[in-house]
């Protein structure tokens, strides 16, 4: 983030269909000069990339699977993981966990409560605002976080003004929101896919919970899985031609597991990344084993993980 790409060239027109009258596309660019200035753009996106940079020096005392798959889980960064490790994702239906989302945006707050419940309410809701943008940032913009930032300073604002908000709202008038300032949003299955997970989160996850026998955090873990399933099933199915049939059970024991490696994953890997900045550890150094150990922890939760994908993909 913070590099520009410039291009020089020259509109043509073209024959509009509706299919591109539909994407606002009214011609085409011929491209005469390419050219990019690379530097480290505004300090909001230094902060960032310098995040991503710790992350992947403490992903190195990692294997290379588990290193890919743990930037997938905490800042969605997937461009390493296998072909092999993809697949098993989605077919177990826990494809969701390698794309940040709302859950990966409520697990930054609940690390950072304790900093942010000391200060005065508007402050915290002005620093709540800055920690979603520069998290946003960080995870490039992907759709699902930008819906999921939305809703959380739109709740953020209504906290702050003794405004008690229903989810249901919250999350009409962060839909409504966004799409009045990117209308192609509508076009990204990401969107969809967060919109309604969290629809069926806040619709259906409450009569579900209220149906199911057991223990409390037994119903509600249930209920919240089982709400979220079956809210993106249609879009599953239309879009990637199939639904997982042992998706609630795989989400039941990955997910916390993964909810786990973000909350203290997240503080390991920026620490193990920091401390090879200043002191530059070289391979084989002594106390490279500092920076094993450190992250071994999180490379049996993300071998876990990974496992429960495998035994999903086998069962579909």
């Amino acid at each position: 983030m913070g590099d520009v790409v410039w291009l020089s060239g020259e509109r043509t027109s073209m024959t509009q269909r509706s299919y591109d009258v539909s994407r606002h596309i009214v011609g085409r660019f011929e491209v005469a000069v390419v050219g990019e200035r690379v530097g480290a753009g505004a300090p909001i996106y230094r902060a960032a990339n310098t995040l991503r940079d710790l992350l992947a020096r403490a992903a190195d005392h990692m294997p290379r699977d588990e290193a890919a798959l743990y930037r997938g889980l905490i800042v969605g960064d997937d461009r390493d993981q296998s072909p092999e490790m993809v697949e098993a994702f989605r077919a177990s239906g826990l494809s969701h966990l390698t794309a940040v989302s709302g859950q990966n945006v409520a697990f930054l707050l609940a690390i950072l409560a304790p900093v942010l419940t000391r200060t005065r309410t508007w402050w915290r809701v002005a620093a709540t605002m800055a920690l979603l943008a520069w998290f946003v940032i960080v995870t490039r913009a992907e759709p699902s976080v930008i819906r999921a930032a939305v809703t959380a300073a739109l709740a953020a604002v209504g906290v702050a003004r003794g405004v008690e908000v229903s989810g249901k709202r919250m999350l009409a008038l962060a839909v409504m929101l966004l799409l009045w300032i990117d209308p192609l949003l509508s076009w990204s299955v990401g969107f969809w896919m967060s919109v309604a997970a969290t629809a069926g989160l806040v619709v259906v996850s409450p009569h579900l919970e209220s149906r199911l026998r057991g223990p409390s955090w037994l119903r509600l873990a249930l209920a919240t899985t089982l709400s979220a399933q079956i809210a993106v099933a249609p879009i599953a199915l239309a879009v990637f031609g199939r639904i997982s049939v042992t998706a609630p059970a795989t989400n039941l024991v990955a997910v916390p597991v993964a909810g786990a490696i973000m909350l203290v994953g997240l503080p390991i890997g920026v620490m193990v990344g920091a401390i090879d900045t200043v002191l530059e550890w070289g391979t084989g150094a002594p106390v490279d084993l500092l920076g094993n150990v450190a992250m071994s922890p999180v490379v049996w939760a993300v071998r876990f993980v990974w496992w429960v994908a495998v035994v999903g993909s086998r069962h579909p």
